[in-house]
């Protein structure tokens, strides 16, 4: 199917760099990354109209896989077909992956250096509180009924008592989409337009697409099919990350596609998973949030920080080049569901309008989400704030201040989560 050339579009041919800024740029998470885009591409270079991107943005919020990311990728494929798709993802990503690459490798290289070490402690106190804040915004939005307070706290007991998470979820969704419940709405009536959960399902038009559609959504699909069965070819033939590979595609790939309502959606999970499988030390589920946070692009290049240590970790000792290749096998599974998603959709966009069955049962899988966050938080300030059983002073006060500081927007979340190391590698030197 040929897509349609958004109007007015000026200087395609150096769209490249707009989504190299955008990827390098892309700090403050979904919300940050969606307002450059809109800047960059309806407001600057008007390759879009603002009909259009809402329409793109709440298709991509309701996919699985990092929002802001798909929608770069339908942004370049409107401008420039798939090549052009293809492009903006991955230089939406790329900066992002490759920094936290870098920290990664540092953090596993200076494992036995005193002020590297100090300075990734430092950061688990910031860590702490954001997360509290994440369950927080999430909570706020997700959760404004009794019925889907109901769901959060069993949600919350089954996954303390060790069901798995993408059950939890499921069984959320079902339940959001089956039952009549009341899940959008507090007693204070229907929440405002701008905190509402995303409510979206095709419309008529869209359920019975074109032939033309229906042939390229199978063709993008098929064609995301046998990427992924080469490329995991390719890892498993080669025995790349000391012999990991194929189990870090396996687990990232089941990440993007669990990834419903955002990355903190899945992150406990895979953090959880990592070090059930040896992949991280329970302590360095600090560090890889604190990398996912502190650098640009989605919040899901935490995988890329476990992919490294996974490799550092399985392959030969002090040999850098099997966390290079967990690293790029965890950004790579990572990225190709969501990628395949999203082109295979990007045609039916505009004929996107609100729904509620679905809505319902997006909310449910949200109130899932906050649980999952709760319990993360609950487990990483038991690790950072209460070590040896008994409340430590230092890092309780870093903990609330970058909490009161992040709250109030006064810094930006890299130079908080940069301040709390800087008072870690103070706190070993003073020591």
């Amino acid at each position: 199917m040929q897509h349609e050339s958004a109007e007015p579009c000026h200087e395609p041919s150096g769209a490249w760099r707009t989504w190299l800024l955008i990827g390098a740029t892309g700090f403050g998470g979904p919300a940050g990354q969606m307002a450059i885009l809109h800047r960059e591409v309806v407001e600057r270079k008007k390759w879009l109209d603002e009909d259009e991107f809402l329409a793109a943005m709440r298709l991509c919020m309701l996919l699985p896989g990092p929002e802001a990311q798909q929608l770069a990728t339908y942004a370049g494929w409107r401008l420039q077909g798939l090549a052009g798709g293809l492009l903006a993802g991955t230089l939406f990503v790329l900066p992002g992956a490759l920094l936290v690459t870098a920290l990664a490798w540092l953090h596993a290289a200076g494992e036995s250096v005193p002020l590297i070490a100090a300075a990734f402690t430092g950061t688990r106190p910031a860590v702490v509180a954001l997360v509290a804040l994440a369950a927080w915004r999430i909570g706020r939005r997700s959760i404004r009924s009794p019925a889907a307070a109901v769901i959060a706290v069993v949600a919350l007991a089954a996954l303390a008592a060790g069901v798995p998470f993408p059950l939890v979820v499921a069984v959320a969704g079902i339940v959001g989409w089956l039952l009549p419940l009341d899940l959008a709405t507090s007693a204070h009536g229907k929440p405002p337009a701008s905190e509402q959960t995303p409510q979206v399902e095709l419309s008529e038009s869209a359920a019975r697409p074109r032939t033309a559609a229906v042939r390229w959504a199978l063709a993008i699909a098929g064609g995301g099919c046998l990427v992924w069965m080469a490329c995991y070819a390719v890892v498993r033939w080669l025995d790349l990350a000391g012999g990991a590979g194929p189990a870090i595609a396996t687990l990232f790939m089941e990440t993007t596609l669990l990834s419903l309502g955002g990355a903190y959606a899945v992150v406990p999970w895979a953090l959880d998973e990592s070090v059930a499988r040896g992949w991280l030390e329970p302590a360095e589920r600090f560090d890889a949030l604190a990398m996912g946070e502190a650098t640009p692009g989605p919040l899901i290049l935490v995988v890329t920080f476990i992919g490294f240590l996974a490799g550092w970790k399985t392959g030969a000792e002090g040999v850098a080049t099997a966390g290079l290749e967990g690293a790029a096998i965890a950004t790579l599974f990572a990225f190709i569901p969501s990628f395949a998603m999203v082109l295979a959709l990007a045609p039916l966009v505009r004929s996107i309008r609100a729904g509620s069955r679905l809505g319902r049962a997006m909310t449910a899988i949200g109130a899932a989400v906050v649980a999952a966050i709760v319990l993360l938080g609950i487990r990483l300030a038991a690790g950072a704030l209460f070590p040896q059983g008994s409340p430590q002073a230092v890092p309780l006060l870093v903990a609330a201040v970058c909490g009161v500081v992040l709250a109030m927007g006064r810094a930006s979340t890299p130079a908080v989560v940069l301040a709390a190391a800087a008072i870690g590698m103070l706190a070993s030197v003073v020591r």
